[in-house]
């Protein structure tokens, strides 16, 4: 009878826990698995509109988009930001989250916590309006400045050379607040007593800081890379407000790409297998990242 009544505790238990994420799990599956599957399944092999003229092409949709010379451009410039953004967000976050945990008056951790993490709050197209003003060749405040020190004005949004240097600063000072965020969470959540330990030990706050704080922080710091490594694989809004993928396709990346092909030129055949590749290239980075975390991240800490 005991073991009865256990059996059935433990049922509904584990049915109020199904009633709780049957909605998630809805959801996800109506609007995120299934498209993902016709995509990869249908659409990426076939040329329709929304017209509703379908016509099955194989692979000629992956044939043109390895044709197009411009997704070779397109590919570089999305590796680029890549490589400035990762590590802008991963390694800055970090620091400014353990400067700011260091912060001890009240009133003044306040406000920078609250002044880093408020370009995260505020729509990417209002600030980028701003952001277009102040990299102005003419008007622009950052040309202001260097014309103070003598040197020459630079086309920011003009010049290929500059144009994803801008994208990427902007980029970091809009969302560098994301990681920051997380870092910060993660850091208040250690106990002081693992740092008096190691001070007391002779270890030095810097030596105390890489040698406890950032293992005990490991787990945060897997999430934070994994989510940011697959965001700016999506990079949008920055190069979509500021350069509008310009000048020519220097700043344009595979996001805009598809959007553009998609709901720009109505090739949605071409749209979907760039989708594909997208999604290809994100799920690489996702199990590298799972299959690699129990080399060095550290869930255990007592």
């Amino acid at each position: 009878m005991q073991k009865k009544k256990k059996l059935y505790s433990a049922w509904k238990d584990n049915l109020i826990g199904y009633a709780f994420v049957a909605p998630a799990v809805l959801f996800f599956t109506v609007f995120v698995g299934i498209p993902i599957i016709v995509n990869v399944c249908v659409l990426s092999f076939a040329d329709f509109s929304l017209l509703g003229n379908f016509k099955w092409v194989g692979l000629e949709n992956y044939r043109d988009v390895f044709d197009d010379k411009a997704t070779l451009t397109i590919l570089g410039n999305t590796a680029r930001l890549f490589a400035v953004l990762v590590p802008t967000h991963i390694i800055g976050g970090l620091i400014v989250a353990a400067m700011i945990n260091a912060v001890r008056n009240r009133f003044f951790h306040s406000i920078f916590r609250i002044s880093l993490y408020f370009p995260m709050v505020v729509t990417t197209a209002s600030v980028a309006l701003v952001w277009g003003y102040l990299f102005d060749t003419d008007f622009g405040v950052f040309n202001w400045l260097l014309t103070q020190f003598g040197l020459g004005r630079v086309r920011w949004l003009g010049d290929e050379r500059w144009a994803l240097f801008s994208i990427a600063i902007f980029s970091a000072w809009k969302f560098i607040g994301n990681a920051f965020l997380y870092y910060y969470i993660g850091l208040r959540n250690i106990p002081e007593s693992y740092m008096e330990a190691a001070e007391i030990d002779g270890a030095s706050k810097l030596k105390a800081f890489f040698t406890v704080k950032i293992p005990l922080l490991t787990p945060t710091i897997f999430f934070v890379v994994t989510t940011t490594l697959i965001n700016c694989f999506q990079v949008f809004d920055e190069p979509y407000f500021l350069t509008n993928g310009g000048p020519g396709v220097s700043t344009q990346t595979l996001a805009m790409q598809i959007y553009r092909k998609g709901f720009g030129q109505y090739h949605f055949g071409y749209a979907s297998a760039l989708g594909v590749i997208l999604f290809i290239m994100v799920i690489i980075v996702t199990i590298l990242m799972f299959g690699t975390q129990h080399k060095w991240v550290t869930y255990d800490t007592e």
